[in-house]
């Protein structure tokens, strides 16, 4: 299987069914005419009826690079929308993850409220790990963990399990500390 094929069979299993039937519906909605391709202005239509956003210049672009002649055919717009789902899906998994830590909605995570939620949800992690990992995470000293700084490390577990993450993280932190003593 070549590895184009590879990876968007990969993508076909992430992203649910629904979202693909949405991607498909559209193309169609819009595929005026019924010549199996969309225009520059037929896909901006779609992708709007798909993300409710309109699409930009450059997204468009990159989408019809290679393509204007014969217009947008249904599977490279398919393979599109997929990307895009999984980029908001991304987004929308560490709002989330945000959230849990940060129940009150102040939009930041206090010192107190994350040892609070280790303590009930990880107590496996040594308290003075999590304050190390805090500390790190924290990244003007001021007590608080900001939706960005969360995100970054979030996002830079990419490819790792988070809990494979936190733990080879926090014991790193942890083993640096007992030297340091």
């Amino acid at each position: 299987m070549a590895p184009l094929q590879a990876e968007s069979s990969e993508l076909e299993r992430i992203v649910d069914g629904r979202k693909e039937r949405l991607s498909r519906e559209a193309f169609r909605d819009w595929d005026r005419g019924v010549k199996g391709s969309l225009t520059r202005h037929e896909a901006t239509c779609a992708l709007l009826e798909v993300f409710g956003v309109k699409p930009g210049q450059a997204e468009l672009d990159a989408l019809f690079l290679g393509a204007e002649e014969e217009g947008l055919r249904l599977a490279r717009f398919e393979r599109h929308c997929r990307e895009r789902h999984l980029l908001r899906d991304r987004g929308e998994e560490v709002r989330d993850a945000f959230k849990a830590f940060d129940a009150r909605g102040s939009g930041y995570i206090s010192r107190e409220r994350c040892l609070e939620t280790f303590a009930t949800h990880a107590g496996f992690v040594p308290r003075d790990v999590v304050e190390l990992v805090f500390e790190e995470i924290d990244i003007d000293g001021d007590g608080k963990i900001s939706f960005r700084d969360f995100a970054r490390v979030w996002n830079s577990a990419e490819g790792s399990t988070r809990v494979d993450l936190t733990e080879s993280y926090a014991l790193s932190l942890h083993e640096d500390r007992l030297r340091l003593a």
